[in-house]
């Protein structure tokens, strides 16, 4: 009985004595793992730090309002201009290239939907797909003095999608990022692997610094 009893505590004693050599042996490999999670978690961590820091600081300025759209269908632009509207001074960014940004205004002027005022419109015209969207959007947000919300306003079926690339890209510059779905004529619902993808294009961004898309305005 007492045989029984001591083996494995004798076992167990070992095993645990050895435990600091193991961690010596593979310290490289924990540290490289170790540092590897954080900065995969970092996009979550980063805006709770920002949240106890502005609360530690007691004082802290005007919460900005930012809402972005992608105009490729002028639905989206509607809801995007009515959120515009019940938020004063919030800043209205109109995203898209060139040729979807002439149609969209001019459909919009035709229903008198166009505001008469544009001093808080920005219209961001570089990026070719979705990635390379909401890399554009955070070039432009990251001058900015003051953080605060964002809004992205798109489709239902792609705001998904979307908020997954803003929330690793954007979010950890200190921004909240929320979305609002405006029903347009093609609701068809997208693959999950496609979200997955471009969350991937995302943490290299946050890597490289590249989308794996043109930077530009210029699309094929």
């Amino acid at each position: 009985m007492k045989r029984a009893i001591v083996r494995p505590l004798r076992e167990l004693l070992a095993s645990l004595t050895g435990i600091p050599a193991m961690l010596r042996r593979h310290s490289l490999l924990l540290l490289g793992l170790g540092g590897g999670g954080l900065w995969l978690a970092w996009p979550s961590i980063a805006p709770l730090l920002s949240t106890l820091h502005s609360g530690r600081s007691g004082s802290s300025p005007p919460t900005m309002q930012v809402i972005s759209v992608f105009v490729e269908d002028p639905e989206r632009t509607v809801m995007a201009l009515a959120l515009w509207k019940e938020r004063p001074g919030s800043l209205l960014v109109l995203q898209g290239r060139p040729s979807s940004q002439a149609v969209n205004i001019q459909q919009l002027m035709q229903r008198g939907k166009w505001p008469s005022d544009e001093g808080r419109i920005v219209r961001l015209e570089p990026g070719c797909d979705t990635v390379g969207q909401v890399d554009a959007l955070a070039r432009l947000l990251e001058p900015m003095r003051r953080r605060g919300n964002l809004t992205m306003v798109t489709s239902p079926a792609h705001l998904g999608r979307t908020l997954a690339i803003a929330r690793i890209v954007i979010r950890p510059m200190g921004w909240t990022v929320s979305g609002q779905a405006a029903v347009t004529g093609d609701n068809r619902p997208e693959s999950r692997w496609r979200t997955w993808r471009d969350q991937a294009r995302a943490h290299l961004l946050r890597l490289t610094g590249l989308t794996g898309s043109r930077p530009d305005s210029t699309c094929d």
